[in-house]
């Protein structure tokens, strides 16, 4: 009998007014997982009778931690984090395509952040994410997303799916293309307005 304690995984979902977004979409992402890693997928339900009475209102994040079944779920009011500025780190080497409950290697990444507010992680001299979201680049006409992504969130997903977001190999010298970045994740949405000024990326 093996005594190895299997990986945890996380999923965060919005909830608005009791009303889970894209739930297909998450679902779809953890019995994904769970069938790569553990080589079977469980059944997951995603309800209103699933979100306490105290958490129906506004917008609130739900964060599922599993394994080869759901460990937990849990509620709660979403403030989403100001971020004006990002610092390019070399994050070349790691592997992020599952979203880990352990965050380790990410949050050393992000201690070389210096004064700025998060990091946008470079690969091979391409851009990836940040800590936390993937990221849209704006040219003054058209919204693209890098083909090099550490994760491929739900929203970077759907956005794609409706042709709102273009992909494109994006290097880090091409970054003075565009006018501005937005971050993008499963809470936020490009005109949710979390925009950082290209001359504000170091």
């Amino acid at each position: 009998m093996s005594n190895i304690t299997p990986p945890l995984f996380i999923e965060s979902l919005k909830v608005v007014n009791g009303i889970f977004i894209h739930p297909e979409l998450h679902i779809k992402r953890i019995q994904q997982t769970q069938k790569e890693v553990f080589g079977e997928s469980s059944i997951v339900q995603l309800e209103k009778e699933n979100i306490p009475i105290e958490n129906r209102k506004g917008i609130q994040k739900c964060r599922i931690i599993y394994n080869q079944t759901i460990q937990q779920i849990e509620f709660s009011p979403y403030h989403p984090q100001p971020v004006h500025s990002l610092k390019c780190v070399d994050g070349t080497g790691i592997d992020y395509h599952f979203k880990y409950e352990n965050r380790s290697t990410l949050t050393e990444l992000l201690l070389q952040k210096g004064d700025c507010d998060d990091i946008l992680i470079i690969q091979n001299n391409r851009i990836t994410d940040t800590t936390y979201s993937n990221i849209v680049v704006f040219d003054g006409a058209t919204y693209f997303t890098p083909n090099t992504y550490l994760l491929n969130g739900t929203k970077r997903q759907y956005l794609l799916q409706k042709d709102i977001i273009k992909e494109l190999d994006i290097k880090v010298c091409d970054l003075k293309l565009f006018d501005s970045l937005y971050l993008i994740n499963a809470m936020l949405d490009i005109e949710d307005g979390v925009r950082i000024e290209i001359s504000d990326i170091k």
